[in-house]
């Protein structure tokens, strides 16, 4: 039986420095990974799921992939939690700017 996945976006891009970014990397760079190509790997997050991350110089970008929007929940605040751990935001101003959205497509590695 062939399960409907829906898949699940988040770009991270840093607002005033790249070394938000970097220090998220950081973060994600201390779970257990498996390298899928130079600028990617499937990470694991713990308690959440796991994720493909893309790197690119300013912009980090994470996929997951739920069989439902109840799950699609909890890796979303399961990864907004990792984020805003490794990078609080401040009273005066955001850090990072973090879109979410829904591509049409799973990533061939989440497959």
């Amino acid at each position: 039986m062939l399960l409907h996945m829906i898949a699940l976006r988040l770009s991270i891009a840093s607002i005033d420095s790249p070394l938000w970014v970097n220090i998220l990397r950081n973060r994600f760079d201390r779970f257990k990974k498996v390298p899928y190509s130079d600028t990617e790997s499937i990470v694991i997050i713990p308690r959440v799921t796991a994720v493909l991350i893309t790197n690119t110089d300013r912009v980090l970008t994470m996929h997951a992939v739920a069989p439902d929007e109840t799950t699609l929940d909890f890796i979303r605040e399961g990864t907004a939690y990792e984020v805003t751990t490794a990078v609080p935001e401040t009273e005066r101003s955001h850090r990072l700017e973090l879109e979410w959205d829904y591509p049409k497509h799973v990533p061939v590695p989440l497959r």
